[in-house]
């Protein structure tokens, strides 16, 4: 993106992309934490993303291009979800799921000009593996190369609208 932009201008601007790109979903900042709520009879599906942060947004949406038609009609796609203090193994768990839309996150970053870093969402200290950080990279390369088709319209309305 052009100039310099605050986090809510940012924000704003992602939802009306994504608006413009799915239109059957309204995505909502603002939540001490992501949530999807699946669609019910004449409500559209809905994303809240955790405060006013663009990557939070572009996260949960990257579930959402990712989740398929089936756990896009479960509320929070039917995800589990442990918070920080996880296990060792509990993490490896969270890695697995999280490599995939992580890497789509990073395309989406790059084609608005923020920085993407790797998300553990975990403050014991512990290190991102290398497995982890080697599926991240091999799921950002195929979000550039030959994403899924929900995947390549948000990718194709970011760098539509997004300039």
């Amino acid at each position: 993106m052009s100039g310099a932009i605050n986090d809510d201008n940012l924000c704003q601007h992602l939802i009306d992309v994504f608006a413009r790109v799915f239109p059957s979903l309204t995505v909502q900042g603002g939540a001490d934490e992501p949530f999807y709520v699946a669609p019910k009879s004449n409500v559209n599906a809905t994303i809240h993303f955790r405060s006013n942060y663009p990557r939070s947004l572009l996260h949960e949406v990257s579930h959402y291009c990712l989740a398929g038609n089936r756990r896009r009609n479960i509320d929070d796609f039917g995800f589990w979800y442990a918070p920080c203090g996880r296990t060792a193994d509990e993490q490896r768990q969270f890695e697995l799921v999280e490599a995939r839309p992580q890497g789509l996150e990073k395309a989406k970053c790059d084609i608005i000009g923020i920085e993407f870093s790797p998300s553990l969402d975990d403050f014991s200290g512990r290190a991102a593996s290398i497995s982890f950080l080697q599926q991240l990279e091999s799921a950002y390369q195929e979000m550039l190369s030959n994403p899924p088709p929900t995947a390549r319209k948000a990718l194709c309305g970011l760098k539509e609208y997004g300039r």
